[in-house]
């Protein structure tokens, strides 16, 4: 029998750099480890264009972290992304060095439409058998996956099993990009949050012309994820037999209590998932809650994957 081949992804983001340890068996995922570090990538690129030495030196210390997590795993090949941050960043070309000299691979940087195709891959993926309401909706049905990231928010759109998204967007609203733009403090005043929602509904406005909308939206990656855990109360996707999913007045709920919290007491709400997002956790909500009153959903399902396991997904397949 030959050895399994197993790969690494690491999907540098504006917020925090994911790592993805990953088989493949049967034509599937074998999700083997996955750890996390706090980048902030994207501090002060919106305004100054350029990602700063500090946001640099975290970025060095979280792959070496993450290299030597993934060691005992004997991976053969490690692929290693950038996205929001990296495609903003004039001076992109330190964040290769850091990559080449820490992972020995090159940072491959996505495009918005590569982000958000590898982001549907993933995060339909990931929901094949982890939610039972998700596995009672009929193939075909019209799904809208968001992922808000630190710099960008991908809207992707196809069917519920549909290998290919029919539509896709990334639009220059994240978490860390919008809390920047318009909080000055936590919590941000009501006048800081009518800007904000404004400003989001504007790019969505001219951003998602062709989009359609759908009574049904994907949450991936980490506003989606820790949401649902703080709404179930689950330490872990894995402790949600029963699934992930939240109503849209949920997450609305969740939108108006978590504006009106410090950062302090937000990280309380999210110790083990949260530190490094307590500032702009409540954006991301806010972001989230925008997209699903644009779209006219009234469900949102949460999916454990996202951009990194669309990226191992593609590899596999590509690889035969």
């Amino acid at each position: 029998m030959m050895p399994e081949h197993r790969i690494a992804t690491i999907d540098i983001g504006t917020n925090t750099a994911l790592l993805f340890v990953a088989g493949w068996e049967d034509g599937r995922l074998k999700d083997l480890h996955g750890a996390s570090g706090f980048v902030r990538l994207g501090e002060g690129v919106d305004a100054s264009g350029c990602v700063g030495q500090a946001a640099l030196e975290r970025l060095e210390s979280v792959l070496t972290h993450h290299m030597k997590e993934m060691a005992p795993w004997h991976v053969e090949t490690v692929i290693v992304t950038g996205t929001s941050a990296s495609r903003d960043a004039a001076n992109a070309d330190d964040i290769r060095s850091v990559v080449r000299r820490i992972t020995g691979s090159d940072l491959t940087i996505l495009s918005g439409e590569q982000e958000a195709a590898a982001t549907f891959e993933g995060a339909m993926a990931g929901l094949e058998d982890f939610d039972p309401a998700w596995q009672g909706l009929s193939e075909g049905t019209p799904v809208t996956v968001i992922d808000v990231g630190g710099g960008s928010t991908e809207f992707v759109q196809g069917g519920k099993g549909a290998g290919r998204p029919s539509f896709a967007q990334s639009l220059n609203m994240g978490s860390v990009r919008m809390t920047e733009r318009h909080f000055r403090t936590q919590p941000s005043s009501r006048t800081e949050q009518a800007a904000a929602s404004e400003d989001i509904a504007g790019m969505m406005d001219r951003g998602l012309v062709e989009a359609g909308r759908t009574p049904v939206c994907v949450g991936a990656s980490g506003t989606a994820v820790i949401l649902s855990l703080v709404h179930h109360g689950a330490d872990s996707m894995r402790d949600m037999a029963h699934g992930s999913h939240l109503a849209r007045e949920d997450v609305r709920a969740w939108r108006h209590r978590l504006l009106a919290m410090t950062s302090e007491e937000v990280l309380s709400l999210i110790p083990r998932h949260g530190k490094g997002r307590e500032d702009v956790f409540p954006m991301g909500v806010l972001i989230l809650d925008e997209a699903m009153e644009w779209l006219g959903a009234d469900t949102l399902f949460v999916s454990p994957y996202g951009v990194r396991q669309g990226v191992a997904i593609q590899h596999f397949r590509k690889s035969g």
